[in-house]
């Protein structure tokens, strides 16, 4: 089923939630809403849903599988709605609580027991929790609970799935193993469905394309590999990772780092893996124009990266990403006076906030 909302505002008194917003996600997508808190990506996910209507404006459009649902329900629309707090039934077991939606049903709607007992059979499989139906949830781990709960909200066949953080109460072990599972789960059901995160990683291992909010507008809507190797603006980019910012203006298609932040300067954006370190300051051609001057402050070399972190009077520290073998071969110590140059940058001249 596809979505596909146009022209969305959305305001709580003197609040925007919501500014002119434009989504349209393909059937059977995964699609991430990421940003920080109070972007929209909630309010977004509930007018979705049905559980909040947009502020009343001609040119609003609220479309599943092509069909206008201004006036439907979130029950007639056939979402099923994950958050991040399980919102389990603590008296019923772990097979009563995904079999839930279906019992409830209008009697003339609801399927035998048979049928029942059958599609809550197949979902413990597809959570890989065939061995618990008969638990309470009280004696599951925190990851089990949420599959619990994805389970009970896939049960009734949602047209729709929509996750509202599902898995911001986890640790961060978990957290990995449930975003890999989702995406498996996800290739398996091919079920549309809308993640609402604030965790960067998240968004960019499990989404097939990311809505990417800030103060109540989409920044950019594109593929992980989009919005993280091709940034629509300098808040993209800054939000997606850790990013260092210089000052300095372009010539000739060049960036110079000559640190100056007035009004005719550019601001400067490269990620740590997209700078390099040099002992001395003979560089030539580009790495001289953009090279400044740093001192060792940090190095951290565990992990696949080695990170080093650089102090510079009076300006922001700068984070640069080497590989080990680069790392042993400048033979760095805290305290060495060294040169950053960049491989490669990003310009963008507006200013913005979070």
């Amino acid at each position: 089923m596809s979505i596909e909302v146009r022209h969305l505002h959305k305001s709580f008194k003197d609040f925007v939630a919501l500014r002119d917003v434009s989504v349209n996600i393909a059937s059977g997508e995964l699609v991430a809403l990421l940003g920080p808190s109070g972007s929209g990506k909630t309010t977004l996910l509930r007018i979705i849903a049905g559980l909040d209507t947009p502020d009343p404006k001609p040119e609003t459009v609220v479309l599943v599988n092509g069909e206008s649902v201004h006036d439907h329900s979130a029950q007639q629309r056939r979402v099923g709605f994950v958050f991040q707090h399980y919102a389990l039934f603590r008296h019923m077991t772990v097979f009563d609580n995904i079999a839930f939606g279906l019992t409830v049903r209008p009697k003339a709607e609801r399927p035998t027991k048979e049928e029942i007992s059958r599609r809550v059979t197949e979902l413990l499989r597809l959570i890989q929790l065939e061995g618990l139906a008969g638990r309470f949830p009280s004696q599951l781990s925190g990851g089990q609970r949420q599959r619990v709960a994805l389970a009970r909200a896939l049960a009734i066949e949602p047209k729709v799935l929509l996750l509202d953080e599902p898995f911001g109460a986890l640790d961060a072990k978990v957290r990995q193993d449930l975003r890999r599972w989702l995406r498996r789960l996800h290739e398996e059901l091919h079920v549309t469905t809308v993640l609402v995160t604030h965790d960067q990683e998240e968004a960019l291992e499990v989404a097939d394309r990311i809505v990417v909010m800030n103060h109540a507008r989409v920044e950019q809507f594109g593929t992980p590999e989009q919005v993280f190797h091709h940034p629509a603006s300098g808040f993209v980019m800054d939000f997606l990772g850790h990013v260092n910012l210089f000052h300095g203006r372009v010539e000739g298609g060049q960036s110079i780092l000559d640190g100056s932040a007035g009004p005719d300067s550019s601001r400067i954006y490269a990620r740590p893996f997209e700078l390099d370190i040099h002992r001395e300051s003979g560089l030539s051609g580009s790495a001289a124009a953009s090279a400044v001057k740093a001192r060792v402050d940090r190095i951290l070399a565990a992990g696949a990266q080695a990170k080093v972190e650089l102090a510079r009077p009076g300006d922001d520290p700068i984070l640069v990403e080497l590989s080990h073998a680069r790392l042993r071969e400048l033979g760095l110590s805290v305290g060495d006076e060294v040169f950053v140059s960049l491989k490669e940058a990003r310009i963008f001249d507006e200013d913005y906030s979070i």
